[in-house]
């Protein structure tokens, strides 16, 4: 299993209870949707080296809260 394989209700308990701010409920719905880093980094409008760290924090959030 992927590490990002979350469902919508996944998704709001991680936001609501890890209680997530921009960008990181964005960086995990783009993950979720299975957009790459490269273009997650457009979206986001910034590298790829940031969002690569942005993806480390949000695992250590979300195995916190698993």
């Amino acid at each position: 299993m992927k590490f990002f394989e979350f469902t919508k209700s996944d998704y709001d308990y991680f936001v609501k209870e890890g209680m997530l701010e921009t960008p990181y409920k964005e960086l995990l719905e783009y993950k979720i949707k299975g957009y790459s880093i490269i273009k997650i980094a457009d979206l986001l409008h910034t590298s790829t080296a940031n969002v690569s760290v942005l993806v480390r924090n949000l695992k250590k959030k979300i195995k916190k809260m698993l």
